[in-house]
């Protein structure tokens, strides 16, 4: 005859809510201002006058500049994605936390996506 054990069961596992929320919100803020950079890079460049050649520039250096945050920004929201499952955590905190800091390059999601960013991906990583 077997006995049954008296331990309780295991605690069910806990998603870091918290963490995926904010670095939710900070991928989002860095990928809107990508796609404003990027338009706004398009607009200049298309814009005739006497300074055709700085503007075609300058609306080229705003449409890299946005590609590269629409890019950071997708990938801020796939770590925001692992953060949220389970046993990928730590991975997604770490990359969320290492394309926030990257991120200030290109402006940081209105500065705000960024601090969301690390403040997420730390909670992230502690799973909170």
């Amino acid at each position: 005859m077997q006995q049954a054990s008296s331990a309780p069961p295991p605690p069910p596992a806990s998603r870091a809510i918290a963490g995926f929320i904010i670095s939710l919100i900070a991928g989002l803020l860095i990928l809107v201002q990508g796609i404003l950079r990027f338009v706004r890079g398009t607009l200049i460049s298309g814009l005739f006058s006497d300074e055709i050649r700085r503007r075609i520039l300058a609306g080229l250096a705003l449409e890299a500049i946005g590609i590269i945050a629409i890019i950071l920004g997708i990938l801020v929201l796939i770590g925001a994605y692992l953060i949220y499952s389970l046993g990928n955590e730590m991975a997604g905190g770490i990359i969320v936390v290492v394309l926030s800091v990257l991120s200030i390059l290109t402006g940081g999601g209105f500065l705000v996506g960024f601090i969301l960013g690390i403040i997420g991906g730390v909670l992230g990583i502690l799973k909170k």
